[in-house]
């Protein structure tokens, strides 16, 4: 059987989700795992080569057949300064990458981050993407930054990167249990992101609003991985909001489950998104999905269920409560199959790859 490694670079609970599918599903190769948890950011994507030798010595003295790296790994400088991991063909796995933030927030070390994405594509045999949106920015920033280097700038390295990419989304596990009988007359709305910048609080606490000022008998769940600091819309959502009848993280994976599956529509309201696994999930449990027009969302969703995302906050969360109110109205639209993500059907496929 051959041996692989496979290197989580920042192991969030998406990634965590994904690392248990490769080593569940792919049994025709034998995987050790190094994965380093989920906190430094910064820290994690330009130390990362020196931390796996902390966290496990003994893995990365050993010889394998294949790594699989998520694409915060430093690649590049892991398979340079361990020598039994020298020769090993190698797959960076991107689900997400640093050349896609929205211009207010890019981090001043976004570079450097770059910087290490393109090193560790150079060097790796095979590129994995997560969706279509993810590997176009991804190579289009490349390109971007390609322009920028004053000279001796190698102009062909995004078509030579794209020749060995590949796209193939993260796999979710087919919905455990049934769905709740709902009223017609309520709507349940739940948005279930990471609390963080990225998936736009700003705008979900501006439909809140709109849609509490509308009276509107709609309904608001607001869940997702919480932080040690954590964007202040959500507290004013706690202590203000009459229509969000819970807001806080659900830990246990059954009582979510049973949370998916006693709502109606799931919301995203993210500016910064590569396939989004919390909507995928919720809609394989029925929810039906309302999504920005924009990201990966356009290329896995038909417009029936996308909003138009122009304009400030306000105008957005109106074109939302807008279609919420038609829904409730005119009735719900049937929620899209999302078997084709199914792990089962995407089994073979990273059989291939691998």
């Amino acid at each position: 059987m051959r041996k692989g490694l496979l290197i989580s670079g920042y192991h969030s609970l998406s990634q965590a989700s994904w690392a248990d599918f490769i080593i569940e599903e792919l049994t025709h190769i034998d995987w050790s795992m190094i994965a380093l948890p989920p906190r430094y950011f910064s820290w994690r994507m330009r130390g990362n080569p020196l931390s796996i030798g902390q966290l496990a010595p003994e893995l990365v003295t050993r010889e394998y057949d294949v790594i699989l790296a998520t694409a915060s790994v430093d690649l590049a400088t892991i398979q340079s300064i361990y020598p039994a991991l020298r020769n090993t063909s190698s797959t960076l796995y991107f689900h997400d990458n640093q050349f896609d933030y929205p211009a207010a927030n890019n981090p001043q070390s976004v570079v450097d981050w770059q910087i290490t994405h393109i090193y560790s594509a150079i060097r790796a045999n095979k590129l994995l993407f997560n969706s279509q949106y993810n590997q176009d920015s991804f190579l289009n920033g490349v390109k971007r930054l390609m322009k920028k280097m004053p000279d001796l700038a190698p102009k062909k390295l995004p078509d030579e990167l794209k020749k060995k990419s590949v796209i193939l989304p993260v796999p979710i596990k087919p919905f455990p249990t049934q769905r709740t009988v709902r009223a017609t007359n309520h709507l349940r709305v739940i948005w279930n992101h990471r609390w963080e910048w990225d998936k736009c609080p700003d705008l979900l606490e501006a439909t809140v609003n709109i849609l509490e000022a509308s009276n509107a008998s709609i309904e608001v769940i607001i869940t997702g991985q919480e932080f040690r600091t954590k964007p202040e819309n959500f507290e004013r959502l706690q202590r203000k909001s009459t229509i969000v009848s819970h807001c806080a993280f659900v830990e246990n994976e059954s009582d979510y489950h049973a949370l998916l599956s006693s709502c109606d529509i799931v919301l995203s309201t993210a500016i910064h998104e590569f396939q989004g696994i919390a909507v995928l999930e919720a809609v394989a449990a029925g929810c039906v999905p309302l999504l920005p027009n924009r990201l990966s969302y356009p290329e896995m969703y038909s417009s029936d269920y996308l909003y138009e995302s122009n304009g400030n906050f306000e105008q957005q969360g109106q074109k939302i409560a807008n279609k919420l109110k038609l829904w409730k109205e005119f009735g719900l639209p049937k929620a899209p199959d999302m078997s084709h993500f199914y792990r089962s059907n995407l089994k073979n496929d990273y059989k291939f790859e691998l």
